[in-house]
């Protein structure tokens, strides 16, 4: 334990916790690979997980997971209510097909309930990125390092900016990369307050 500006303070290790967020974020980025990425990202989302609980609680920041594990269950969430939306969608398109003459109005149906579906997910999207941004916010200021400040920022604009013609998700990738080379980059030892 050391005194800086009359506060103790001491050297915390982090460098296993860090190079845990780093493979979870690049398995979770790889996750779009096809066929094994399904895997390639639930493990990177235990890694990530595993890795911003520890982190959190070896710099005595328990909102850094908080945040970040509320941000992922609206995702998980978000991901859920389309995906039943869409699933109603179709059931009922094929369900009432053989009913009605009306092809028009029962393809408005599915768009509509398509619709809905993006529109749910996009909000909720939003919002958890919101979560995601503000821990790592509150990360890259307590081990002082803003490549997590900025590949949350990125992330959420990238949220936000998704219905712009793919815009949002070149920002949401180069988020997640800056997040990668953010986590393998982060200091092995921080000081914090004791």
């Amino acid at each position: 334990m050391t005194q800086q500006n009359g506060l103790a303070t001491e050297k915390v290790n982090i460098s296993t916790q860090k190079l845990l967020g780093g493979i979870g974020s690049l398995l979770m980025l790889l996750s779009f690979i096809p066929v094994i990425g399904i895997l390639l990202g639930i493990l990177g989302i235990v890694f990530w997980l595993v890795s911003m609980y520890q982190i959190s609680s070896k710099i005595k920041k328990p909102e850094i997971f908080s945040k970040a594990i509320i941000g992922f269950i609206l995702a998980l969430l978000g991901w859920i209510i389309a995906l039943m939306f869409g699933l109603m969608s179709f059931v009922s398109f094929f369900a009432s097909s053989g009913f009605t003459r009306d092809e028009g109005q029962v393809g408005l149906g599915i768009g509509i309930g398509i619709f809905i579906a993006l529109l749910v997910d996009y909000i909720i999207s939003i919002v958890a990125a919101y979560f995601y941004k503000e821990a790592y916010k509150i990360l890259a200021v307590t081990i002082n390092h803003n490549l997590f400040r900025t590949a949350g920022l990125l992330m959420y604009i990238g949220a936000i900016t998704v219905i712009l013609f793919g815009i949002g998700i070149i920002l949401w990738i180069v988020g997640w990369i800056i997040l990668v080379i953010a986590f393998f980059t982060a200091p092995d030892e921080v000081e914090i307050r004791a």
